[in-house]
């Protein structure tokens, strides 16, 4: 049983806050010499992970311990599956959200020991680039105020502690995925990781859209998704996705706000009508305000007989 469509995967997100804070830095947002910021993939893939586990009920393998502690990658392997006999990665396929779709490497060491052993691998099927936001940043730095006293010091008086707080003033935040299912090696011939990996890919849509409008905490809210895009492709994959969707010339400097249409789909229609032959499907979801110029991408991408599904 071989699964052979790959998918190429394009999220846009904004965000008035601090989408991925660098804690060698004191956790400011990862700035970059242009002045965009950047989001590693690590952020990306947490944002599901944590959707898929507190709103679907998902099994996680790269999650804290039953108490909440933090445990070392073979003992939550032994959690999930109950020991480390047999085929380690294949029952973490069956039994997770992340492994089928974002890999895990598993140290199986021997008891009483930290060094020998031997180790499992496998590389996920679903990876994301390093995320960059299409505009400059601002970063903003307000000094913010505790009621709360640190450590007591004998004979001193105490006093409300101050900290330092980041966020952006805007951020646009462009996101590359790619699914290939070859990665998935000879579980490619086993029916039932197979189906536990398209049950965890019909999710990757849910987790990363809701998952970003729906993580609401002090350094994450408010940010909310506006525009997904994924195209699957028979038997290939050109990974050159976002170099086909333009964003408004506005958006290039210090933007403040999305404005008005801020995409150019033609050449996004133009290449895939060229690539007709190979694309399998084309799905796409807009937030509200950019739901007419969806409207229209859909519509042409129709005209050239391509198949196409709003999925908002």
């Amino acid at each position: 049983m071989l699964f052979r469509s790959k998918k190429e995967i394009l999220f846009y997100y904004e965000s008035r806050q601090n989408p991925n804070g660098d804690p060698g830095f004191e956790n400011q947002p990862r700035m970059m010499p242009d002045e965009t910021i950047m989001v590693t993939d690590v952020r990306i893939k947490r944002t599901m992970r944590d959707f898929a586990k507190t709103k679907h009920g998902e099994t996680l393998f790269v999650d804290y311990g039953k108490e909440g502690e933090a445990v070392k990658a073979d003992s939550r392997a032994e959690e999930i599956l109950g020991n480390l006999k047999g085929d380690v990665i294949g029952g973490l396929l069956t039994k997770t959200f992340d492994v089928p779709l974002f890999g895990a490497l598993v140290p199986i060491r021997k008891k009483g020991e930290e060094q020998d052993g031997s180790s499992e691998k496998l590389t996920g099927a679903l990876q994301f680039g390093i995320a960059r936001s299409v505009n400059q940043v601002r970063i903003l730095n307000p000094t913010i105020s505790g009621r709360f006293v640190g450590k007591e010091k004998a004979g001193e008086k105490q006093y409300s502690t101050f900290g330092k707080f980041y966020s952006v003033e805007y951020a646009l935040i462009k996101v590359h995925g790619g699914l290939n299912p070859d990665n998935l090696g000879k579980y490619q011939e086993d029916k039932a990781v197979m189906k536990k990996f398209e049950e965890k890919t019909e999710m990757i849509f849910d987790c990363i859209w809701h998952g970003t409008n729906e993580l609401i905490t002090r350094s994450k809210f408010p940010q909310r998704s506006i525009l997904y895009i994924d195209v699957s492709y028979k038997d290939t994959i050109y990974n050159d996705l976002p170099n086909l969707v333009n964003e408004n010339s506005s958006l290039k400097g210090m933007a403040k706000e999305l404005g008005k249409s801020p995409f150019d789909f033609k050449l996004l229609v133009e290449t895939l009508s060229k690539r007709k032959s190979s694309v399998d499907k084309v799905r796409v979801c807009g937030a509200s305000d950019i739901d007419k110029d969806v409207d229209q991408l859909v519509s042409d991408l129709k005209s050239k007989g391509i198949s196409v599904e709003k999925i908002c």
